[in-house]
């Protein structure tokens, strides 16, 4: 259900090919919400048949037309009123999550390396958050302009999920060292 919102959420800001709707969807939604464009263009024609978008065939000189898709005043009063409905609370699908509830049966050694791997991965996330916030640097969090409100606030969330995320594998990482005998890692 999501997908078709996050569709027409990207398509607030103007009109987009489905090549740009799967591109913008993986620099911004797709931090938290993963479709892969065989996913895209199927919503896309049951939007496009629903009201909810117009699409219209554009000539390109050289290539192939493509189609753009426009979000309809139907479509945006669907996604504003869908906005503020409550949502269930959902459960995390996390494959690390389910290797580390079977790490008692590896070697904590073996553990502490799966657990730095994937540590790392999260630390370039981190990385890559606090750059697309950098671009917000400075700026008063309640004075955010309407259009940016949204992405400033799913980026704090996600910033604050990978350093929650941290502060775990910081305390996993000392119990796991604990149980292989290693000193505690540097304070």
């Amino acid at each position: 259900m999501s997908l078709r919102f996050a569709i027409l959420g990207l398509l607030t800001g103007g009109d987009l090919s489905g090549y740009e709707i799967t591109r913008r969807f993986e620099q911004s939604v797709g931090y938290f919400w993963h479709a892969r464009a065989q996913q895209i263009y199927p919503e896309l024609a049951r939007l496009e048949s629903e009201g909810l978008v117009a699409g219209r065939a554009v000539q390109q000189t050289g290539k192939p037309d493509k189609r753009v898709y426009a979000l309809t005043p139907r479509g945006l009063e669907e996604l504003t009123a869908w906005v503020v409905t409550p949502s269930p609370l959902t459960l995390t699908k996390d494959e690390f999550l389910v290797k580390v509830w079977s790490y008692g049966l590896v070697e904590p050694a073996a553990a502490l390396a799966a657990l730095a791997a994937h540590r790392r991965q999260q630390e370039e996330r981190l990385a890559a958050y606090r750059a697309i916030e950098a671009a917000f640097e400075g700026a008063d969090p309640a004075a955010v302009p309407p259009g940016f409100l949204g992405p400033y606030l799913t980026l704090r969330a996600g910033i604050g999920f990978v350093e929650a995320f941290l502060a775990w594998a910081g305390e996993a990482e000392r119990i796991l060292r604990a149980r292989a005998g290693l000193p505690a890692p540097p304070a």
